[in-house]
């Protein structure tokens, strides 16, 4: 069986980021806490734990010490809070997703009615909602776009959540700059994310199976599932290698293997080391 793996696969560089600067920051005196996850990823979260930085869901959890903030970001009012507790802060937040809240924050205070083209239960558009003084409108699809009452007289401006589908952005983007008049969009999907679900449609139609590595919460991993599940039926997503199934490869003579941007190296090494172990 030939293996093909992604060349954009693993680590972005936001996720890297956020992790060097999480490991530093355990090495600091103190404790150390981080809100929530730092990326949709349990191997991560469970690597960051073993280095005593400890997961929490509420600010009242931490009493003192240093906060991290996630490669999602959060919104102002977290950094008010946290700024009045005297924590210290580690903000990881990718700088993909700054620029999608700068956006937001200054259009709607141009009087812009900013449409976020994403999860509204994602931490990312969350912070994005709140960044915006509260005033955005989130769609998820083109269906939902076409059900927004647009009104002559108003300014638009289109964003995203940074690892949304690119294809389906640019087909809302097309859509609302015909339906209204007075309209701006700035694509703020991550290139990488990009370059990922590029990358993956040629190989779901190149190969005879695809296996996705990535959390089950990732969003930019299940994208790419969904990509490929579209093009080829024997496409797996499996969150590490003790998921694998060894009837998945019966007649495969090309397996591809991709994964997302929260994945870590060391899952994604341990996935083709066992699939090269099946007879």
């Amino acid at each position: 069986m030939k293996i093909t793996i992604a060349k954009h696969s693993g680590f972005c560089f936001g996720v890297k980021r956020a992790y060097d600067l999480a490991c530093a920051g355990s090495r600091s005196r103190g404790k150390v806490y981080i809100l929530g996850k730092l990326v949709h990823n349990d191997d991560v979260c469970r690597d960051l734990r073993k280095k005593r930085i400890k997961e929490i869901k509420s600010l009242n959890e931490a009493k003192e010490g240093t906060i991290i903030f996630t490669a999602h970001g959060v919104g102002p009012r977290l950094y008010e809070k946290v700024i009045k507790k005297g924590l210290k802060i580690i903000d990881t937040t990718c700088p993909k997703v700054v620029k999608a809240q700068r956006l937001a924050k200054n259009y709607a205070k141009k009087g812009y009615q900013v449409i976020v083209f994403g999860d509204e239960k994602h931490e990312e558009v969350k912070g994005i909602w709140e960044w915006s003084g509260d005033k955005v409108k989130i769609i998820g699809s083109l269906k939902e776009a076409k059900k927004l009452k647009l009104e002559k007289k108003k300014k638009y401006c289109l964003i995203s959540q940074t690892t949304q589908n690119v294809e389906e952005f640019k087909r809302i983007k097309d859509y609302l700059s015909k339906a209204s008049a007075n309209f701006v969009y700035f694509n703020t999907i991550c290139d990488s994310t990009d370059s990922r679900q590029n990358e993956t449609r040629k190989l779901a139609e190149k190969n005879d199976a695809v296996i996705v590595v990535g959390g089950r919460d990732s969003a930019n991993s299940r994208r790419l599932y969904e990509i490929a599940k579209s093009i080829n039926l024997k496409t797996y997503f499996i969150e590490n290698a003790r998921q694998l199934k060894k009837n998945w490869f019966s007649d495969i003579k090309k397996l591809a293997i991709t994964a997302g941007a929260s994945t870590p190296e060391w899952a994604i090494s341990k996935v083709i080391d066992k699939i090269g172990k099946i007879d």
